[in-house]
C-alpha cells in the first residue's frame, strides 16, 4: 500500500502535482484551473500533456456547477499516477525533464470543501465519456483498493484498471493556499529548494516512494 485512504470520507487525501517553478505563484495566488492559467500566464512551467488538456477543455461536466473539465483544478486519490508515469517515461512531448522537480500538493476532501469552492468527484479519468460525476463519493464506484496499489496497469481480468486509477477530485476554478495541507518532493535537495520558495506557507516532506 502506498498511502492510507479514508475511502471517500472527509479525511481522504488527494494529490495534485506541478513543477517547482510554479510554487511561488501558487503560494501567492492560489492553485488555478487550466482554463484560467492558459489565459493569464500564471503557469511558468507546464508538465501536462497538451493533447489531454485539449480533451479536458472540450469535455462537458454533466452536474452543477457545470462547465468543462478544464474549469476545475484536478486532484488524484493516490500518488504514482499514470500521468506521473508518463512524465517519468518521457511521454510528454513538451516536458522531457523527468519527475525530480515535480512537487505534490496534498490536501484532503474536507479541507478542499472547507476552502469554499464546489468539489466534484469522478470514478475514473474525467475526460472519458463513461466517467461518472458526483459530489459525494458514496454515489460513485471508486476502486479504493486500487488507489493503495503501487502498480495499476490493465489486465485481462481488469481492462479499465488504468483509467479507474485516474479517478479525480475536481475543485471548481480555484484552490486558495489554505486549501493545501502540505507539499511533497522526491528528494531532500528539492525539498530544500521548495522550502526557500514557499517559506512557512506549507510544510514540506520527502516521499521518494510516491515517485517512479
Amino acid at each position: 500500500m502506498i498511502h492510507a485512504d479514508a475511502r471517500g470520507g472527509e479525511a481522504t487525501r488527494v494529490f495534485h502535482f506541478t513543477h517547482i517553478d510554479n510554487l511561488s505563484t501558487i503560494a501567492r495566488e492560489g492553485l488555478h484551473c487550466d482554463s484560467t492559467v492558459q489565459g493569464n500566464g500564471l503557469l511558468l512551467q507546464e508538465v501536462g500533456n497538451q493533447d489531454i488538456k485539449e480533451l479536458r477543455r472540450r469535455r462537458r461536466v454533466p452536474v452543477p456547477p457545470g462547465g468543462v473539465v478544464s474549469d476545475y483544478v484536478p486532484f488524484y486519490f493516490a500518488p504514482r499516477s499514470p500521468m506521473m508515469f508518463a512524465i517519468h517515461k518521457g511521454k510528454v512531448p513538451t516536458y522531457q525533464k523527468g519527475c525530480d522537480d515535480v512537487v505534490y500538493l496534498v490536501s484532503t476532501l474536507g479541507q478542499l470543501r472547507a476552502a469554499g469552492q464546489p468539489v466534484l468527484l469522478t470514478d475514473r479519468n474525467a475526460t472519458l465519456a463513461v466517467a461518472a460525476f458526483a459530489t459525494d463519493a458514496g454515489d460513485l464506484r471508486i476502486d479504493w483498493d486500487l488507489m493503495g496499489e503501487p502498480i495499476w496497469k490493465n489486465t485481462d481480468e481488469y481492462p479499465d484498471r488504468r483509467e479507474k486509477r485516474m479517478a479525480e477530485c475536481l475543485v471548481h476554478r480555484l484552490v486558495e493556499p489554505n486549501g493545501i495541507r502540505a507539499l511533497v518532493t522526491k528528494t531532500q535537495a528539492v525539498a530544500d529548494r521548495v522550502g526557500r520558495l514557499v517559506g512557512a506557507t506549507w510544510p514540506v516532506y520527502v516521499r521518494g516512494g510516491w515517485y517512479f
